[in-house]
């Protein structure tokens, strides 16, 4: 919709995605962290994520990334009709997606 590089806009969420999911993932990414050789598990690795996307220049928002007038009516509805959605490890709903486009912009 925003002409927005797949991947750079998949690093700007991740933060974000990762604590949205924190409850139901904490368990996995406390043990990949410390297969990966990150301290702190799941937070670490969430750390990590931070440092990373920082080393990058990865901006920290949809609209550092250049993100006007995001209509988040059109985004939570594509968002939810996409089929990678439903893995998602805590169910989408309208009011959490629209949440989590909030807390990126």
């Amino acid at each position: 919709h925003h002409h927005t590089h797949h991947g750079t806009t998949n690093a700007v969420f991740m933060p974000t995605v990762l604590k949205f999911n924190a409850d139901a993932i904490r368990d996995r990414f406390d043990r990949a962290a410390g297969y990966l050789g990150i301290d702190g598990g799941f937070d670490g690795f969430c750390a990590f994520v931070d440092q990373f996307n920082a080393g990058f220049a990865i901006p920290k928002t949809l609209t550092d990334l250049g993100v006007k007038d995001a209509n988040l009516d059109v985004l939570v509805r594509d968002a939810l009709n996409d089929p990678s959605t439903g893995g998602n490890p805590v169910e989408m709903t309208e009011a959490n997606t629209r949440a989590l486009y909030e807390s990126v912009l």
